[in-house]
């Protein structure tokens, strides 16, 4: 019970701090929305009575005419919190699916697709605040109806007020078995639920397209989600079929209560123990009373299992909060760092990924000066790209250190270090927005810049040639008159994108994979203009590219096996040759 009220506080504490307005709007809605059946009552009552007892036309249309218009005004002023209500709801609604989209980009990023943290999070979304005001609303407007309707009986007949009550408790057991079963049966289902939206997902989005219509997808993946979809239905209609025999039970019950109280005002108003107004009211307050004593528990059902998942949602916040180190280094002071000349060192580095075993990096050292132009090559799945991720950081070292100008990248703002790194990833995304949009991203729009930047990566030509130019979409997602870049394209938008921000450090994981050798030769060929001189570090299968780099490093099996330039490790004799000799002879039968 003490967490429950614990939960209780905390939920309410939470709702006051982020949606203070709401509370306050439901709260007032739940107030005069309880307040109008009690008027209805009321003054059909006190209007019968005036009937009855013959009173003049005047002082009939009096009561008439104020009794229409208490209730006209309480229920205008009802509308307007609606109206409110609504507005605030959504502006909620709007700001809970931002904090969930922000927690999703803040978080370390290994979380953002591990299977059990998007489980908890679609789990603690049912006790978030914004849903609990309306609850806890409904709970506020019942209490004022009990309270009001218990005055009437306590003049009028106590003891039937009594009989009320007791026959209630079936329906209400009744109700809170039928909670218990909506509970555990949404609880049990939101791993299929996640996997259903990411089937919907997969047949929508425009990105698997392709990919299902070249491969004959479509029968395969339907086929996946009906099969889910049938084990849900049927694990549904088990659940209906209980919640349909509680629900009979309620309306026996409902029945019997009915009657008893028709034949027992009946009989009172028979030997005139009360008159024909109070019968009225009498009926209409016990139909209420029957309905809002049920509902109070329903919604106090309710309430329990959301605050059942309130520690879910402690877990959640709590677990983003404590997982977020990395984005949280915003808040720390710039350390007192020259970020002009940029000197990368890593120093003993070893990396093993969350949930796993193997150690993908061991004991990494090197350093890398401003300027420098280095290559990462090796056998797929050496670790070249998890280097890279380190020194973006995604993710952070098990061991050692990465350090600029003798600096831990730790303890560098990530906003700041951010600005410092520019990349150009082998899974790039495009957005559908402009491609001036796409380029330019979070940045000031500089118009000569952007074209510069677009002529060093060889996209200039064909964006001018686009219907709107700079100004055109990317894919129709969004826009009608989009268009759909070829892979090269998009690789090369990418490279503007990454030599507009200015970098200190530019970073190219394998920026050419979707390009023809001559395309990947002329613009590797520049690779100078392109990152302006700066320092630069690319990832490349094509080893023909390695020769325009200063050194280059050969990762294998998560260490750094051999450094030179192109000359040196060919004379050396090791991995590097090797793997050239080999590319080379492919090329040459291919010619």
């Amino acid at each position: 019970m003490k967490n429950y009220f614990n939960n209780f506080k905390y939920l309410m504490s939470y709702a006051w701090r982020k949606n203070k307005s709401l509370l306050i709007i439901v709260l007032f809605k739940s107030l005069f929305t309880a307040i109008i059946p009690m008027i209805n009552i009321s003054g059909i009552g006190i209007i019968v009575d005036a009937l009855v007892s013959k009173k003049g036309n005047n002082e009939i249309a009096y009561i008439v005419i104020l009794y229409l218009s208490v209730n006209l005004i309480i229920s205008i002023l009802s509308n307007v919190l609606t109206y409110m209500d609504n507005c605030a709801m959504r502006k909620s609604s709007d700001d809970l699916q931002l904090d969930y989209a922000r927690n999703s980009v803040c978080i370390d990023y290994h979380y953002a697709q591990d299977g059990s943290m998007l489980n908890l999070k679609k789990r603690s979304m049912i006790s978030h605040p914004a849903w609990f005001l309306y609850p806890v609303g409904e709970l506020f407007n019942y209490i004022v109806q009990l309270i009001s309707v218990v005055y009437i009986f306590s003049a009028l007949s106590p003891l039937f007020l009594l009989v009320v009550v007791l026959s209630s408790f079936i329906s209400i057991f009744v109700s809170l078995k039928m909670q218990n079963l909506d509970f555990k049966f949404n609880n049990e289902k939101v791993d299929e639920d996640r996997i259903l939206d990411y089937l919907y997902t997969v047949m929508s989005d425009n990105k698997f397209q392709k990919e299902i219509r070249i491969n004959k997808g479509k029968k395969y993946i339907s086929s996946k989600y009906l099969t889910l979809q049938n084990h849900q239905i049927i694990k549904y209609r088990m659940h209906i079929s209980k919640k349909s025999m509680f629900n009979t039970i309620k309306i026996f019950v409902t029945a019997i209560q009915t009657a008893v109280m028709y034949l027992y005002f009946s009989y009172q108003v028979s030997i005139s123990a009360i008159s024909l107004g109070e019968y009225t009211v009498l009926l209409g307050a016990t139909t209420l009373f029957a309905n809002v004593f049920i509902s109070s528990f329903n919604i106090l059902g309710k309430i329990k299992n959301t605050l059942k998942y309130t520690d879910l949602f402690k877990k959640y916040t709590d677990f983003v909060k404590d997982n977020s180190k990395i984005y949280d280094s915003n808040k720390m002071e710039m350390p007192d760092i020259c970020l002009n000349n940029i000197t990368i060192s890593f120093e003993n580095v070893s990396f093993t990924y969350p949930n796993t075993e193997k150690t993908i990096l061991k004991n990494i050292n090197f350093t890398i000066k401003q300027g420098e132009r280095i290559g990462l090559v090796g056998l797929n799945g050496s670790g070249k790209t998890t280097l890279i991720k380190l020194l973006c950081r995604l993710y952070d070292p098990n061991e050692g250190r990465i350090m600029i100008n003798g600096v831990d990248i730790k303890n560098i703002p990530h906003d700041k270090y951010s600005k410092i790194i520019g990349i150009v990833l082998q899974d790039f995304k495009l957005f559908a927005y402009s491609v001036k949009e796409n380029i330019v991203f979070d940045g000031i729009v500089n118009e000569s810049r952007l074209v510069e930047c677009m002529k060093k990566s060889d996209i200039y030509e064909r964006v001018s040639k686009l219907p709107k130019g700079m100004d055109t979409s990317i894919y129709k997602t969004l826009d009608d008159e989009g268009v759909e870049l070829s892979g090269g394209e998009g690789q090369k938008l990418s490279i503007a994108k990454a030599v507009y921000k200015q970098p200190n450090v530019m970073i190219l994981d394998e920026p050419t994979s979707a390009m023809d050798p001559v395309a990947e030769y002329n613009l590797f060929s520049k690779l100078s203009e392109i990152s302006d001189n700066k320092t630069a570090i690319f990832i490349s299968h094509r080893l023909s590219s390695t020769q325009f780099c200063d050194r280059i490093f050969v990762v294998s099996d998560g260490r750094i096996a051999e450094i030179g330039n192109h000359k040196e490790l060919m004379e050396i004799g090791g991995i590097y040759k090797e793997l050239f000799i080999s590319q080379a002879k492919y090329y040459q039968m291919e010619n």
